[in-house]
């Protein structure tokens, strides 16, 4: 087709001298004409509408020889419409010799604009429309078409033509093969065919029911139509042998024909085949996804990635309101963090503070402060080994030396107040507390049993050794020899030469009491 008029061809059926098409020149609305062809594709006339057309897409014929025009397109924005959708459709009829076509208004059961552009007749004159967009949607009336109707009448839903994933090459891919642009009856109107762009599907007719044969189930005959520029006309051949098809283009165009896919007659089989097992074709799951099924499954991906993304962003923003909130109320760093990793169970840094000998970290930390301050600590520069002694050994060597343990078992050292018993109400002086601290916490094994009784302390006493109690004794006899030849008294702890005391707690009742003189009382 030639001729510069015959361009965006979206229509198309075969005559008796030849052909007839029409255009849906949107751009140009004065050039929607129905054009009459020879065999060769020669215009021989062109009839105008009486009115604008909005957007022919397919043409029919009956077996009058009356034309059949379907206004029935309106694309969306996404598929190049203006957005402007229409509230109705039209058929336009145009009778074998006429001037001008027939208008006959249509409109959607619900109301809602829709996209189409296939077109049949069935054998009683009634129209069947199936869409494009939705997919497949089969519309038709029972009623008489009006006339040049201001008010439309309505279609009746009658059921879905579903067109299969076939992978047929085609310019839209998978997209293109659910794709409806075209439909015709055959001349007899046995058979019915309904397009994508990319395959043809047929169907058999036998009782006349066309809208049965296409929504009922059967199971179509599909021939490819591979690799249209952009498949949207279909029609039979006058014999009803081939398919006729061509292309919507802004240029000239070639009109195609094809055979029918016919399946192979069964045929008997030879005993050699009857030995062979049966094979069976394997069908891809995409074959049996219909262009509305496609839609749904990214929609539905679309959807779940969108919740995920809204997801992540609540919990983020929520996390950083708690952080907020946190701060503003003056809450640590350490407060903070927990907040924000609630999850976090690693054990709290107090208790790695022991260290590799089993103490734990105040007796690190008792001593780092003697450390720090040295009036605390004792004028000895040495630290000598101790041992755990009963409270035997701490009543006998602290005669002996010098000094008299107090309630809570620490002994002040001889000097001006050698020999006094302080009470339980006095504060422990810095430097006897220091010395007996320095010379007991480095080498004692474990702390002291605080439940210990008077009874438990008294046994262990006498449980003490034979020849701890001589050492003593001997010890405060040299000490009390001492005493008496004017000698300074000789104290415990770290500067004696005596074995320290230990720091027991204040378990004795009674006090021992002060004798006169700066020395010791004796044993």
């Amino acid at each position: 087709m030639s001729d510069p008029q015959l361009t965006e061809i979206s229509g198309l059926v075969a005559t008796a001298d030849g052909y007839a098409v029409i255009n849906d020149s949107n751009v140009e609305r004065n050039r929607e004409k129905i054009f009459l062809l020879d065999s060769e594709c020669r215009v021989t006339r062109s009839v105008s509408y009486p009115s604008s057309a909005f957007d022919p897409e397919d043409l029919a014929v009956t077996k009058d020889g009356t034309l059949w025009v379907a206004d029935i397109g309106d694309n969306t924005t996404l598929t190049g419409g203006s957005g402007n959708r229409r509230p109705s459709i039209a058929l336009w009829s145009l009778a074998p010799g006429a001037n001008a076509p027939v208008l006959h208004r249509l409109a959607y059961p619900d109301g809602k604009a829709r996209d189409a552009e296939a077109l049949l007749i069935d054998a009683q004159g009634h129209p069947v429309i199936v869409t494009k967009d939705p997919v497949g949607e089969v519309y038709t009336t029972k009623e008489p078409l009006p006339s040049n109707n201001a008010n439309p009448a309505s279609l009746t839903r009658a059921g879905t033509f579903k067109p299969l994933a076939t992978g047929t090459a085609n310019p839209y891919g998978i997209l293109g093969t659910g794709v409806v642009t075209g439909a015709a009856m055959s001349p007899d109107g046995k058979r019915a065919v309904v397009r994508t762009m990319s395959d043809a599907y047929e169907f058999d007719v036998p009782d006349g029911d066309l809208v049965e044969a296409i929504t009922g189930g059967a199971t179509p005959r599909i021939t490819p139509l591979p690799s249209e520029p952009q498949g949207e006309a279909i029609a039979y051949s006058r014999d009803g042998t081939e398919f006729l098809t061509t292309s919507d283009q802004p240029k000239p165009t070639t009109i195609l024909r094809y055979t029918p896919y016919a399946p192979p007659a069964p045929a008997a089989p030879s005993p050699a085949a009857q030995a062979q097992a049966p094979k069976t074709v394997d069908r891809s799951f995409l074959d049996s996804l219909s262009l509305q099924d496609i839609t749904r499954i990214v929609t539905g991906i679309g959807v779940v990635g969108l919740l995920m993304i809204a997801v992540g962003v609540f919990a983020v923003i929520r996390s950083r309101r708690k952080r907020r909130a946190l701060l503003l109320a003056g809450a640590p760093a350490a407060a903070v963090t927990d907040a924000q990793n609630p999850g976090d169970t690693s054990p709290a840094d107090d208790d790695t503070d022991r260290s590799i000998d089993g103490s734990d970290g105040d007796s690190e930390r008792r001593g780092s402060a003697e450390t720090a301050d040295p009036g605390l600590k004792s004028t000895s520069g040495s630290t000598a080994s101790v041992k755990p002694a009963s409270d035997s050994d701490t009543a006998s060597t602290g005669s002996a030396n010098g000094g008299v343990a107090d309630l809570d078992g620490t002994l002040e050292p001889g000097g001006a107040d050698s020999g006094r018993v302080r009470s339980a109400a006095e504060p422990e002086p810095a430097s006897s507390a220091s010395a007996v601290a320095d010379s007991v916490a480095p080498a004692q094994a474990k702390p002291a049993d605080d439940s210990a009784s008077p009874a438990t302390e008294a046994s262990s006493a006498s449980a003490a050794p034979a020849s701890q109690t001589a050492a003593s004794a001997s010890q405060g006899s040299a000490s009390a020899s001492q005493a008496s030849a004017g000698a300074p008294p000789q104290s415990r702890g770290p500067q004696g030469s005596g074995r320290p005391a230990k720091a027991t707690k204040a378990t004795k009742s009674t006090k021992r009491p002060r004798s006169g003189g700066t020395g010791p009382s004796g044993s």
